[in-house]
């Protein structure tokens, strides 16, 4: 189970993500919960050199059908020539980009490279290639209301943070979530367990449309249903999408 550091300090207050020391003894208090640790993952962290950019052009090359030449406008007023063989974006689509310099998560280091005889100066950047989410499908396309050259942590308002792989075994059910965890942590740690406040949505007692019968109330005493209206589907909130990311879904 992949759990951030982040969304567990909603419930409890612990280490902050770049306090090595403190977190490596968390790991540790995890263990000795029977919560055990297989990996402690450092994410957001490496991001400093990226940045937002905008695709200005994208052409064939010659001689190669799996990589394409890109021209983006990074914000520097200079236009910029990389090779990519991505294909999930369009010209004008926000984009990350690692300038030649850059290192990367996992200190992987950008240079500036010759593909099918053509300078590629930096890297177009998949998510997992940012190590934000496992999502290796493509670029990561950018909100458009972003502007070249913003960098993006900022862009993003990343922080960094922690993911524990935790190995919860089929005897801990009440750990399959945050709030079992934090719980678990808290006792231990003689700290203080809190639930986040939860905004009420405003509600009416009926609605003529819906309707609720109870048919036997021995095997159900109490049965609820909710109707939302003026639902518009869009981008999940930044906030909840990177929880999801880092918990390793897709939101």
């Amino acid at each position: 189970m992949l759990t951030p550091l982040s969304w567990l300090k909603d419930f409890v207050a612990l280490p902050d993500a770049t306090d090595r020391v403190g977190i490596a003894d968390l790991a540790a208090t995890l263990d000795s919960l029977g919560l055990v640790v297989d990996q402690v993952q450092y994410v957001g962290v490496g991001l400093e050199s990226v940045v937002v950019a905008r695709v200005l052009s994208i052409a064939a090359v010659d001689g190669a059908d799996k990589i394409r030449l890109i021209t983006v406008d990074d914000g520097s007023g200079e236009q910029l020539e990389i090779i990519c063989g991505a294909n999930n974006f369009v010209v004008n689509d926000l984009v990350p980009l690692a300038p030649v310099g850059a290192v990367l998560p996992g200190d992987f280091e950008i240079t500036r490279r010759k593909m099918k005889g053509i300078w590629s100066n930096g890297m177009l950047c998949s998510a997992a290639e940012l190590q934000l989410s496992s999502d290796a499908e493509g670029l990561m396309i950018l909100d458009p209301a972003l502007l070249p050259g913003t960098p993006l942590a900022t862009a993003l308002s990343i922080e960094p943070d922690v993911v524990f792989h935790l190995d919860i075994e089929t005897n801990r059910p009440d750990a399959l979530c945050m709030t079992g965890i934090a719980r678990d942590l808290a006792a231990k740690l003689g700290l203080a367990f809190r639930m986040p406040e939860i905004t009420q949505l405003p509600t009416i007692d009926e609605d003529p449309k819906v309707s609720v019968d109870i048919v036997d109330p021995d095997l159900c005493t109490r049965f609820t249903a909710t109707v939302f209206r003026g639902i518009v589907v869009g981008p999940s909130n930044p906030l909840i999408a990177r929880r999801l990311a880092l918990a390793g879904m897709r939101p």
